[in-house]
Parts: C-alpha cells; sequence; structure tokens
C-alpha cells in the first residue's frame, strides 16, 4: 500500500465516489388546513435486495434572511410520490414518531436511479414561531443505509487482535477464551477479567478504562437502525453553516484552522454565505462539537462502538483480521483518498458497479456502507468511559442551542468530558507511514477504542446513525 502515492499519479482520470443525491428548491403551501411542500429529488444507485436497503432521511428548515432557522416537523401521514420519472422503484415513507424528518425507501426490490416529486405534509404547529416575512423554506437530504435486526459478533478469531484492544470474552484467569455474542439490544455485559467482555489496554487507555458494566440501555446494534452511507461531506456541512445565525455559526467554523487549506479543506466564505467546490469530500477537520451539533442539526445521533461493528461485519462469523469489506486484505481496495482528499476509484468504476462480488474493490460494508476504514477516523460512543456506557442513544431534534452547540444532555460534549473513540482508521497523508491499525483498520481493532480526541483534524471525521423505531 505504500505505492498508493505512484499509482495514483499515473491516473489521467478518476470516478468520484458519491451518489450525487439532489433536492431541488421546495414550493411551500402553507394553508390555514395544512402544510405541505413539493419538491423534486434524485439519486443514483438506490437498491432494496434480500439483505436491506437504502434511503434518504429528510428533514426541512425556514431560514431567516437574517441568518438563523427554525426546524420544521413532518405530518405523521399523508406524504406522496407525486411523480416518476426513473424506474418505478416503488418507494414509501418511514416516519418516525417524533416528526423530525421522514426515510424514503424502496420497498420491493430495485437497482437504479430515483428521481420523483414529492409532497410533504408538515407539522403545521412548527410554523407557529415563523414569521413568513423574510423566511424561506428549505428540504434537506442525506443518504442513509438501513441495517437490519439481528444478533453479532464483537472480537476477532486471532489473538494478535488483542495487541490493538480487541474484545473478547474472557476465562476466569482473564485470558481469551472465545468471541463475544451480542444476541439482544437489552443484553447486559459485565467488563471485567473474569466477566462477559474484556480487553487489553495500554498505559496510556486509549482503548478504554476496562471497567463497565455495559447497561441494557447502550444502544447494542442488534435492533434495526439507520446509517449515513457516505461520512458527513463538506457540501452537507455548507448547508449546516448557511443554516445558522451568527451566534450559532461562529464557533462550528472549521475553515479557520491553521492547517485547513493546505490539508485538503476548501470551504470558503463568498459574499456572506459559505461554499465549497467539493461537495462530495468527506468533510475534514470535524472536531467532536462540530459534529454533534451536525447531528443535532439533521435529527441523527453518534453510534455507538457495537453499531460500527454491526453494519461493518453484519450477523456472520468474523474471520481473523476482516475489514469491513469482509476479507482480510486490502490488496483489491480501489476506492482511496486522492491527495486532495476527494475518494476516487482508481480503476475508473463508478457505484452503479458495486454489488456483492464487487465490494472488497469499492471498500463497502457488509450492507454496502461506505468508506468505514481508510477514509477519516469515524468517532463512536465507547463502552471504555462511564459516560460513553451511559449513552442511551436520543435522536437531535434538530434544534441548537444558542451557541451552536448540541443540547441533547445524553450525548457527550467538549473537551473536558470523555465518552468518545475512533475506529476504522484515518488518512492523515501519502508521506505517513502505514500501521497495522492505520489508515485501514480491520473491524475488531481499538488502538483508539475509549481515547476522547475532540479536537479538530484533517483525518478526523464521523458518522452519524438513527434507530428505528
Amino acid at each position: 500500500m505504500k505505492h498508493c502515492a505512484s499509482l495514483l499519479a499515473l491516473v489521467v482520470s478518476f470516478t468520484m465516489g458519491a451518489s450525487d443525491l439532489k433536492i431541488s428548491t421546495p414550493m411551500l403551501y402553507n394553508e390555514p388546513s395544512q402544510a405541505y411542500a413539493l419538491f423534486n429529488l434524485s439519486w443514483d444507485n438506490a437498491w432494496h435486495n434480500t439483505k436491506n436497503h437504502d434511503a434518504v432521511w429528510l428533514f426541512f428548515k425556514s431560514l431567516s434572511q437574517e441568518g438563523g432557522y427554525a426546524h420544521i416537523n413532518v405530518a405523521q401521514e399523508g406524504h406522496q410520490v407525486v411523480s416518476v420519472f426513473s424506474n418505478d422503484p416503488n418507494l414509501v415513507f418511514e416516519v418516525p414518531k417524533d416528526g423530525t424528518g421522514l426515510f424514503l425507501k424502496p420497498s420491493t426490490a430495485f437497482r437504479g436511479r430515483v428521481e420523483v416529486t414529492l409532497k410533504i405534509n408538515l407539522d403545521r404547529p412548527s410554523f407557529r414561531e415563523v414569521d413568513p416575512r423574510g423566511w424561506y423554506f428549505q428540504a434537506y437530504g442525506i443518504e442513509m443505509v438501513h441495517i437490519p435486526n439481528g444478533g453479532f459478533t464483537l472480537g476477532d478469531p486471532d489473538a494478535t487482535a488483542q495487541e490493538f484492544g480487541s474484545f473478547y470474552a474472557p476465562n476466569r484467569r482473564g485470558r481469551a477464551a472465545g468471541l463475544v455474542k451480542i444476541n439482544s439490544e437489552d443484553q447486559e455485559l459485565t467488563v471485567a477479567a473474569d466477566g462477559d467482555l474484556f480487553y487489553t489496554s495500554g498505559e496510556h487507555k486509549y482503548e478504554g478504562d476496562q471497567l463497565g458494566p455495559i447497561p441494557a440501555s447502550y444502544p447494542k446494534g442488534v435492533s434495526p437502525y439507520y446509517m449515513m452511507k457516505y461520512e458527513p461531506t463538506e457540501g452537507q456541512y455548507v448547508d449546516f453553516l448557511n443554516s445558522l445565525g451568527p451566534d450559532q455559526k461562529a464557533p462550528r467554523l472549521i475553515h479557520t484552522e491553521r492547517a485547513y487549506r493546505s490539508q485538503g479543506g476548501t470551504i470558503t466564505p463568498k459574499n456572506g454565505k459559505f461554499v465549497t467546490s467539493s461537495a462530495s469530500k468527506p468533510c475534514l477537520f470535524l472536531g467532536w462539537d462540530d459534529a454533534m451539533a451536525f447531528a443535532d442539526w439533521s435529527g441523527l445521533r453518534p453510534m455507538t462502538e457495537f453499531e460500527f461493528t454491526k453494519a461493518a461485519r453484519g450477523t456472520g462469523t468474523p474471520q481473523a483480521h476482516d475489514f469491513p469489506w469482509g476479507t482480510n486484505s486490502k490488496e483489491k481496495l480501489q476506492r482511496l483518498p486522492h491527495p486532495n482528499r476527494n475518494l476516487i476509484m482508481i480503476n475508473g468504476w463508478d457505484e452503479s458497479q458495486l454489488s456483492e462480488d464487487t465490494k472488497a474493490y469499492f471498500g463497502a460494508s457488509h450492507y454496502w456502507v461506505m468508506d468505514m476504514a481508510g477514509s477519516v477516523w469515524e468517532r463512536v460512543i465507547t463502552i471504555g468511559h462511564p459516560k460513553g456506557r451511559a449513552f442511551t442513544g436520543v435522536h437531535g431534534d434538530g434544534n441548537l442551542a444558542p451557541d451552536g452547540a448540541a443540547n441533547v444532555e445524553d450525548w457527550p460534549q467538549g473537551d473536558s468530558e470523555g465518552g468518545i473513540g475512533f475506529r476504522g482508521g484515518g488518512f492523515y497523508s501519502y508521506d505517513r507511514e502505514y500501521h497495522e491499525f492505520n489508515p485501514f483498520s480491520p473491524v475488531a481493532y481499538r488502538r483508539y477504542g475509549g481515547w476522547h480526541g475532540p479536537m479538530r483534524n484533517n483525518a478526523y471525521g464521523s458518522r452519524f446513525v438513527r434507530s428505528v423505531d
């Protein structure tokens, strides 16, 4: 893999990896008896197969021309696909109980492009605080992947993985006696040398505090949930910034970091707004509080270590040193960071060619979640700290605190708290030596699984999920 830089230098053209979700500016109808929005939506390479399906998470804001927004909830029913301009994907809506947004998904066997006109019924009480003068309405979308119900396995069958903090089931002497089965969302786990689960941790405790228990309320990943198909992109972060008022925006400005431009960031201010020349590029320099603000604003939540493992590996028996794409080798991988930090397919393929037979080339997980290893580090809610173990999976409600921070008490926040960790590996640059755990980390490796790293860095990212009601 140290030859990747020279290989990339030989590539004349390349294929971007995003699926190009597009949403038109909505027409808002706010009538005495109902409120609804009409708009067009399209995305490439949608699917529904025997394993799972993808979806788009839709949510809505009224934006003030002076800066700031009001989150607009959706109604529980009455949504319609008005027109279909592609092969009919038989789309259906899935509305969570809190109405923060809704999912649009193919409900029967499908693979291809979706291009439709939608009518979304809105929650009229959400408009009570909105002065119609000087406000405009906007729709947002994030591509998601459905992770279905099912138990799974933690750990790695090779004892070498324990040097990198891999979970294992201990015997009475604290030595590894097997893997750890997660069979129930309510499963309680004792973390101890003679408990249900244990792991090694070095002098600095980057893998975690080796304490517990892990309560039933900690999201395990057995029950179904949705995970972002890609990491947050610069385009999504620009949309987020452009919705905020001045006081909320100021703490979330990542482009002011000293090395931001030299290390690949392209978000920049222009005419009172923010723009980017690389909308599908993973959002670099995303600090923890930046990430949590984005998650709260979008109605999602951070993922746990266990949910990361389930989405990467699926429900099967793990093999030694397995990567999210299902093999223990990096040799087929074609989706790599360009020196400008865009993710590209260096063989020229596009995502329409992703299949069960080709996922090792795309670096796609068991469920076709993209880039879970080798792009930016995936921050997770760790089991290696009391604040992480206390996490119960509360979702964001679309609204931020006045200072631009997430206001969900359940979530770890700020520099002073623990509760988070890093999984999946992170790509820093081509002049940095590769290791067994970085930038392409096997699923079970947890060298920094309990390290609270909230700062901004070009290799630090996040990814968010939403539980199914």
